[in-house]
């Protein structure tokens, strides 16, 4: 028996282990060896996850365009923009990684009255959203009524870093201009390793504070160029926010994208005040609770029961109670059928009531906020 525990032993120690050590040191070498280190890294581990089943279909050539949403609602932006308060999310499933499938997604959501797409470069996406929006202008959409979002990775922030980004950004969606811009992230490799000192010393920058200002700055001055409309922020605590507010010369913060459902930690709850109380607009991202915990969400009774006395699902109700705490949603899907409810937010209102209910869950530890690690001050 021993003999056998100890070939076992030996095959696992010297032989598997070594093996996967080798693999995960292979793909983190070509994650690093690629332009966008990150969007690879992402891309790869949700492709592995894609089957055909998940692609989404083409758009019929016979589909009548929808009107927009009756009723829709809207965040007004610093410039006198209006921001659609139902969009769309390019990120975090495996068909956002399939661009035959984004392409599709972008036209489904807008044959289907949707006017608001939010993206980022870390997304490796660009392309195939710009095919999408061209594809609906085609059918008589104006690029007027359509809001496109995308975000400078920390990677490319800096004053050169950021210009060059946003020409190729242009470049990619196929756009003359882009309607917003946030900065994506605070830190670097999500503030997980390499935030000493010397995080952005390539960039040409001495700090990270120095970094985000330079960022700020670039974009406010592509601002003043016409090439995006409005500027913001997202994942950003309030000392990121007062160092943006601080800055001579530079664009008002338009929004700030983060994290926001009933159950935000005590600490996201700060962030978001601090957004109210300095009218910077809120985006929220997963809304709904997230991909890890939307089922643990969906299943909740309060939210079943509020669901049940709107005729509406509980996907419905908690985008519908962000609208009304005034935050936009940006939730994401491949499947045209979900697109279509996640717009049809504007014809139901939660009562005070069931807004209170709504707030009493956040005792219920049900959803776990993502950690704070990925905005470190």
């Amino acid at each position: 028996e021993m003999g056998v525990v100890g070939t076992c032993f030996r095959v696992v120690f010297f032989g598997i282990i070594p093996a996967i050590v080798l693999c995960i040191a292979a793909f983190v070498g070509y994650c690093s060896s690629t332009p966008n280190p990150w969007g690879t890294f992402f891309a790869s581990v949700f492709l592995v996850q894609l089957t055909e089943a998940k692609h989404t279909p083409a758009v019929p050539a016979d589909f009548a365009l929808k009107p927009r949403p009756a009723k829709e609602l809207f965040t007004k932006l610093p410039s006198g923009h209006k921001l659609p308060m139902s969009g769309i999310g390019m990120c975090c499933r495996p068909n956002a990684y399939h661009h035959p499938s984004v392409r599709q997604q972008v036209l489904w959501y807008l044959v289907q009255g949707g006017r608001h797409i939010d993206g980022a470069d870390v997304y490796l996406n660009h392309e195939p959203i710009g095919q999408g929006i061209q594809d609906a202008i085609k059918l008589g959409i104006p690029r007027s009524e359509i809001f496109v979002t995308t975000k400078v990775w920390p990677d490319s922030f800096g004053t050169e870093g950021t210009t060059k980004a946003v020409k190729r950004f242009l470049q990619e969606l196929q756009l003359d201009y882009v309607d917003m811009i946030l900065l994506h992230m605070p830190r670097r490799n999500l503030g997980l390793f390499g935030t000493g000192p010397n995080e952005f010393k390539d960039l040409g920058c001495e700090s990270a504070a120095e970094c985000r200002k330079q960022t700020w700055l670039a974009l406010t001055e592509a601002r003043k160029q016409g090439l995006v409309k409005e500027i913001g922020i997202s994942n950003f605590k309030i000392a990121h926010m007062k160092e943006l507010q601080e800055l001579e010369g530079a664009a008002p913060i338009a929004v700030n994208q983060l994290q926001f459902h009933p159950w935000s930690s005590d600490e996201a709850m700060l962030a978001i005040n601090y957004c109210r109380d300095n009218n910077i607009n809120i985006v929220a991202y997963n809304s709904m609770g997230g991909s890890m915990e939307k089922d643990k969400a969906f299943s909740h009774a309060v939210l079943q029961d509020i669901a049940a006395a709107h005729h509406k699902s509980v996907g419905q109700v908690l985008l519908r109670w962000a609208i009304q705490q005034g935050a936009a949603v940006i939730p994401g899907t491949g499947n045209p059928k979900h697109m279509a409810q996640n717009l049809a937010v504007f014809d139901f209102e939660l009562s005070a009531a069931e807004m209170a209910r709504m707030e009493e869950m956040r005792k219920d530890a049900v959803v776990q906020s993502l950690p704070s690690f990925v905005n470190p001050e």
